[in-house]
């Protein structure tokens, strides 16, 4: 595994996130429903790990909904979140990037994933959601449907760096991360939320075993 060195986002890398929220660069400006799922070499849908409530879930490869925030108001209107918790590179991710382990020993969930219509810079990532089924209703089971709107948010380069990082595992965390000011980078400076970028596109992922 090749160890994450100094990693430190490029200028264009900031210009692409800058740009983020206008049409032509994560959604298009034609409404487009992707059915493509990832596979392996056997053609089996790839699983994704995924942080509930601080435990391991699993997620089948999605079908995204691009634009679906202007296409399909209502699905979107009553998708739930999942995040991306990225941690930047200092060059662009291709299909041929080994890899990472941070120094603190962790290997990000998707390491690398290159999920359809996913920018490049964003291919290292954890997945965060809310809860899953099994958590109780009040840890959201009877929410966690299938369709999922995609918020991106980044890691510091100086916090995932540390030998004491350890990894956002639940909503609740995030907040607090959010709140604490030293987590993530301010990714959408001049947005309502500077440390999210809400890509308007929706994801179809359902919650399955680990065994599916």
């Amino acid at each position: 595994m090749r160890a994450l060195g100094k990693i430190v986002p490029t200028i264009g890398l900031f210009a692409f996130m800058a740009g983020c929220e206008r049409p032509g660069i994560v959604q298009p400006s034609a409404p487009n429903v992707s059915s493509v799922a990832l596979h392996d070499a056997m053609g089996k849908p790839e699983i994704d790990p995924t942080w509930a409530n601080g435990k391991t879930v699993y997620m089948i490869g999605p079908k995204m909904i691009e634009n679906a925030r202007e296409t399909q108001p209502n699905l979107y209107k009553h998708a739930e979140e999942l995040y991306l918790l990225v941690f930047p590179q200092q060059g662009l991710p291709t299909p041929n990037s080994p890899p990472i382990t941070l120094p603190s020993g962790y290997q990000p969930q998707c390491n690398p994933c290159f999920h359809p219509g996913l920018p490049a810079p964003f291919v290292f990532h954890d997945h965060v959601i809310a809860g899953a089924p099994g958590m109780g209703n009040n840890g959201t089971a009877g929410a966690m449907k299938a369709p999922w709107k995609l918020i991106l948010l980044m890691y510091k380069p100086e916090y995932v760096a540390s030998p004491f990082f350890t990894p956002i595992k639940s909503e609740e965390e995030l907040d607090a991360a959010e709140q604490a000011g030293n987590v993530f980078l301010p990714i959408n400076q001049g947005g309502e939320n500077a440390y999210e970028i809400e890509t308007g596109n929706v994801l179809i992922c359902p919650i399955v075993s680990s065994h599916a």
